[in-house]
């Protein structure tokens, strides 16, 4: 564990590798009077990240900062048991490419499973980010790019299980825009008004809301959670009918990673709730799959854990480095199409090996077994 300690406060990193570039970022919350007596944990996955270390959670914080959760809110795993069916990967691979809308592009009508009153519930919010309802509706069921992803993994039992990583696309971008230059013009408002010792004498991506306007974000935030939700069950429900699955009845659960929480008001950067027996899914990589786990209730984590095995190399760097005949060796045995030089940063190299975040996992969750992929698709 490594300790950092600011002006106003401490944080408690449970790794014993830290990049300067975030070890930097979470020194400088620690120096900020509106972190003081809060409650810093960061997970072992911990980098640097826009606004705010990845893997930083924080509890007892008075102020909404926007820029911590960043711009996809909400984002997290959906995960799906499948049982022990049989599945030709061609044909999967072929309805994922033509049902479920991956990179910038969404539905061309809304699904069935989004509520009709949900046009109504997120029209003020639409109107007041400027974005196109209707494109925000048809957008529910749409993977997105980057690191987000549907996989098919296996249990040692040969059970499988469907996994889904995703968020709330563009409508939680615009959101999280909109309210980070809200907080900057209120914070820049009141430097002005106010003497260089306070709270609002802090750096730009820091800024903060705080009264009516910060319960305005709260609530935004809390819809477009839901959203986050809904748009991976859409396409979790859109596979596993494919499958000749019964997805009601199917048993599930997610981990959300980017994210408010409103029952315990930590707020969870790249990191994910681990209560006392909570399900949980730790992803690592492409071709090594995900953890399963159960989370102990620690309260000196936060009731957290990691994400994710968390990046060893920034995207570029990846895609310096890592070649595609190397990528190509590293996912054999596993169906995908995805293994393309457009997605080498998403390359196995390119994260931190199972183990380097294994050995850190036993104070805060009680590992399963690791599901290994079958199946990966990746923007």
């Amino acid at each position: 564990m490594i300790e950092i300690r600011g002006k106003y406060n401490e944080a408690a990193a449970y790794t014993d590798i830290i990049e300067e570039q975030c070890l930097s970022q979470i020194y400088r919350m620690c120096k900020q009077k509106i972190f003081k007596d809060t409650i810093i944990k960061i997970m072992p996955d911990t980098h640097a990240g826009k606004g705010s270390v990845v893997g930083f959670t924080c509890a007892g914080l008075d102020y909404v900062i926007p820029n911590i959760i960043g711009s996809d809110i909400g984002c997290g795993m959906e995960v799906t048991e499948l049982g022990e069916c049989e599945i030709d990967f061609e044909k999967l691979d072929s309805f994922i490419i033509n049902n479920i809308p991956f990179s910038v592009n969404i539905n061309k009508t809304v699904d069935k499973a989004v509520p009709k009153e949900w046009k109504k519930t997120l029209k003020p919010l639409t109107d007041k980010i400027n974005y196109d309802i209707r494109k925000a509706l048809r957008a529910a069921g749409s993977l997105g790019g980057g690191n987000h992803f549907i996989e098919i993994n296996t249990d040692k039992n040969n059970k499988k299980y469907l996994v889904i990583h995703s968020g709330s696309r563009k409508l939680g971008n615009e959101t999280a825009l909109y309210y980070q230059r809200k907080a900057e013009k209120y914070c820049r408002e009141m430097r002005e008004k106010n003497n260089k010792d306070s709270i609002y004498h802090i750096p730009k991506e820091l800024s903060f809301l705080e009264g009516d306007a910060a319960a305005e974000y709260l609530e935004a935030m809390k819809m477009v959670q839901k959203y986050a939700e809904l748009n991976r069950k859409i396409m979790s429900g859109r596979i596993a009918e494919f499958l000749g699955i019964d997805y009601k009845n199917s048993e599930k659960f997610t981990s959300v990673h980017n994210y408010y929480n409103f029952e315990d008001r930590i707020i969870r950067k790249g990191a994910i709730s681990a209560k006392e027996g909570e399900k949980v899914i730790i992803p690592l990589n492409m071709r090594d799959g995900s953890i399963l786990a159960v989370g102990k209730g620690s309260k000196e984590w936060n009731y957290s854990a990691p994400h994710g095995a968390g990046r060893l190399m920034s995207r570029g760097e990846a895609k310096g480095k890592i070649s595609l005949e190397e990528f190509e060796r590293s996912m054999k045995g596993i169906f995908t199409t995805s293994v393309k030089n457009s997605t080498i940063d998403e390359a196995p190299m390119a994260y931190k090996t199972p183990e380097s975040i294994m050995i850190y996992l036993e104070e805060t969750v009680e590992v399963l077994e690791i599901i290994k992929p079958l199946y990966n698709f990746k923007a």
